[in-house]
Parts: structure tokens; sequence; C-alpha cells
């Protein structure tokens, strides 16, 4: 069994330098190799003298270039360049468990599924500031596991997940007008959904846990509300390119967002002036006024995926503040 190993980068130097040796640590089964293979994604900080100061003796280190900007770019770098059997990946600021390389790819080498969907939570000082409100509600959007059903996980996140080679014969690549550098989100989520719809089985092992050490600047109030614009963006492309669902009243409801958004800004204005995170609701009426203004945007042009069994619907999908299973399996109305 060979495995490569995928990380995408730019510009987290010192954080990527702590990943880095984590994977370091972790545990190589007898008779398997592997390669790590960090995809720079157009770093300007010292990405580079940290990859040539690593020190990896239990896998191949390569460092690949990537100078189109958005994380797709940089993941289907990535696949272009990976030669082994399972591909893996993972994120610059998360840290692995020393079991990591077996739990995530056993399950795969063993045949029991095409894919794994690993587990992702955060460190205590990040989890005790996840636990309030709002961010509680948000935890998805820190790519939190929480959300999926150990026994169907209903798609990958990207910070911890593996499949075999084989799955890119029918799933090629990742959208790149999704994820971090283009709309925001759902990069992986949506190569899952096109996997399991190509008939690929998908295996949950969230008790393979990396921890996410992200920038805790991402938990300020502006940083919060870019995020719900993002996801609100990227929610109205699966809506209409993966779903291919429609909402005749797209116009009356912006207006409504306008308005729900103005109030909401009214009920928190004590808060804005101390500089508190928003409210839930504020946070909420955000993502819905950018998922209406980014539908009318995609409506016009035809949809990029063919899923049948679609129909019209007259409400948009649910916000994805605090996330369920029916919402997150990209079919139903994440």
């Amino acid at each position: 069994m060979t495995i490569s190993i995928i990380i995408c980068t730019r510009d987290r130097a010192d954080s990527l330098r702590m990943t880095l040796q984590s994977i370091a640590s972790a545990e190589i089964p007898a008779g398997w190799s592997a390669e790590l293979l960090v995809v720079d994604n157009g770093s300007t900080d010292h990405t580079s003298q940290v990859l040539q100061n690593a020190v990896c003796n239990n896998l191949r280190l390569r460092h690949v270039m990537e100078p189109t900007p958005g994380q797709c770019f940089a993941r289907n770098r990535g696949l272009k360049e990976a030669t082994g059997d399972v591909i893996v990946f993972t994120d610059d600021d998360v840290r692995v468990p020393s079991n990591w390389i077996e739990g995530m790819c056993r399950p795969i080498a063993d045949g029991r599924c095409d894919a794994v969907a690993g587990g992702i939570v955060f460190p205590p000082h990040i989890a005790h500031r996840m636990s309030r409100p709002p961010l509680v509600l948000l935890r998805a959007w820190f790519a939190s596991s929480d959300y999926l059903d150990p026994e169907k996980p209903v798609n990958m996140i990207g910070a911890n997940m593996a499949f075999h080679r084989r799955v890119l014969s029918k799933v090629r690549a990742f959208d790149t007008q999704l994820g971090p550098g283009a709309l925001g989100f759902f990069d992986e989520a949506l190569f899952s959904w096109q996997m399991t719809a190509a008939g690929f089985r998908l295996k949950g092992s969230l008790d393979v846990a990396v921890e996410h050490h992200f920038d805790t600047t991402r938990l300020t109030r502006d940083s919060l509300l870019t995020l719900a614009r993002k996801m609100g963006r990227s929610r109205a492309y699966i809506f209409h390119h993966w779903k291919q669902q429609r909402s005749r009243m797209i116009v009356p409801r912006l207006t409504w967002a306008e308005l729900q958004l103005a109030w909401a800004r009214i009920l928190d204005r004590n808060g804005r002036l101390a500089g508190r995170l928003p409210s839930i609701e504020v946070i909420r009426q955000e993502e819905m006024r950018a998922f209406c203004r980014e539908y009318l945007v995609q409506r016009k042009g035809p949809a990029r995926y063919a899923v049948s069994g679609t129909a019209e619907v007259q409400a948009e999908p649910a916000s994805t503040v605090c996330p369920s299973p029916a919402m997150a399996n990209g079919r139903g109305s994440r």
C-alpha cells in the first residue's frame, strides 16, 4: 500500500511547521510507504524555508507549487502529482494522532470502503471558545465533524479525509468555484457527494481525529460576518448547480432578507457598539441575503452537474447555522 498525503498551504509557515512535525511522528504500518506533498498556493512568507528544514524520516517530502490562487486549484494540483494508491488530505493547521495514517487508510486497504471521513476536534483553548454562543452553532464552519454520523457520514471534511485512487476514475477534480479563495465552502462536500453518487462507499472513522488549531483571529465579528456571506454564496451555488432546484420568489425573498437583516442589526446594536460577536440572527440573515444575491447570479447560467430526481421548490434551503444531517447531505432541503 502506498499513501500520498496532501497539504495545501498559503502563508501559514509557522502553523505548517507544527503540522509537519506532527505528521513526521505518525506511525506507518510495516510494508506501507508514504509521501507527503505540500502544495504551496502562492505563499509569500517563509514557507519554503520551513519545508527545507523539515525532517520527515518516515516519508518522502515533496514541495509542489501551484500559482493559481484558490484551495481547489492547489488540491487538484496535488491530485495530479500524487502517486499513492490512497490519497489523504489534511490542512496546514492540524495535529494528527500517532495512528492517523493507519486509522484513515486501513479501512480502504482492507476493502471495506473506497473513502474515509475522519474526525476533526478542537484543542482545549479553542474548544472552550467554541462552546459558547454564537460560536457553538457555527462549529461546522470551522471544520468540526460534530454533525457527521459515525456510521453513515454524508460527506468528508478536507482537514481529515482519505480515498482510494480509483475514485478519480469518476470524480476527477475539485470544483474550483468553491472553497477558500473562491466562494468559500462546500468544495470537499461536493466532491464527496459526487463520489457517493457514482457508487463509491464512504465510511466514517471519526475516532481517528485530528486537532484543528486554526488561527483564532477568525473568531472576530467581521470575520464571522464574512464567513456568513461566503456560506450563503456557496449554498446558492450548490442549490443551483448540484441540487438543480429553483425558487421563483427569490426577489421577494431577497427583499425580506434585507428587512430581516436591518431589524436584526437594530436589535444587535448594543453588542456591535460593545465590540461583541454578532448575534446568531444577524449571522443567519447575512447568510440568507448572500444566498439570495448569489442565486440571482448563478441561475443565469446552466447547471454544471447532472442530477436526477430534483424538483422545483418554493423555498430556499434553511440556513446552515448549526447544520442538520438532512441539510449536510446535499440532496435535501445542508
